[in-house]
């Protein structure tokens, strides 16, 4: 549900300021069961794309386009995002959201499909950026097509990677926080990664290739 006053908004989201667009979807996507990324989630992925200048960029997860929006407000004008998903009803509802924030259709790819038979059918080593946003069960496959996708300073962004805090705590067993601790701890074992963990919204694991 839609909160009501400033009352009832974090010191984070107060201080980040009011978007009524992705407030909006928000809204829109708990209507379809879709836990849509946080405000300061989506503030981030804006800005790692303003600093990275993706002209080309791979969204897994496209919900009802409230990271998807996030994203093209971060790339350049000239920037093509190509967004995966498996549900054609939400991906319309993302290609709307994007119209109503006035930014060119043609910047948008919407790819219905499941993300690793897609991802494969993309070219290698031509985008500048990857953001994953699926259940934590389905991250680790998704890693290395997604690497793949890669230019030799492209940037993969994965979300959910904390669970707001779950994967911290050692009392929770789920086999959600669990595949999330798996995915974590081998990705820690490889070496030819630079990697940083930030704790934003549900976690943010940010990887590059070494230069």
């Amino acid at each position: 549900m839609a909160r009501e006053n400033a009352g009832d908004l974090t010191f984070s989201e107060q201080y980040n300021g009011p978007d009524p667009l992705l407030d909006a979807a928000r809204t829109h996507s708990h209507e379809f069961g879709i836990a849509p990324v946080s405000q300061t989630t989506a503030k981030t992925l804006t800005l790692l794309a303003r600093l990275l200048t993706p002209v080309a960029a791979v969204e897994v997860g496209t919900g009802v386009g409230t990271s998807t929006l996030s994203l093209l407000r971060g790339m350049p004008t000239a920037g093509i995002l190509t967004s995966i998903d498996t549900n054609s009803t939400t991906q319309s509802a993302a290609r709307d959201l994007v119209d109503m924030a006035g930014i060119r259709p043609g910047r948008l790819r919407l790819m219905s499909g499941r993300a690793e038979e897609v991802l494969k059918r993309l070219a290698p080593a031509a985008y500048d950026m990857v953001f994953i946003d699926v259940e934590p069960g389905n991250l680790e496959r998704m890693i290395q097509p997604s690497l793949r996708l890669l230019d030799s300073q492209g940037l993969l962004v994965i979300h959910k990677t904390l669970l707001k805090g779950a994967v911290a705590d050692p009392v929770d067993r789920s086999p959600r926080t669990q595949a999330a601790r798996s995915m974590l701890n081998r990705i820690a074992e490889q070496e030819n990664l630079e990697r940083v963990l930030l704790p934003i919204g549900e976690g943010l694991l940010l990887l590059q290739k070494p230069r």
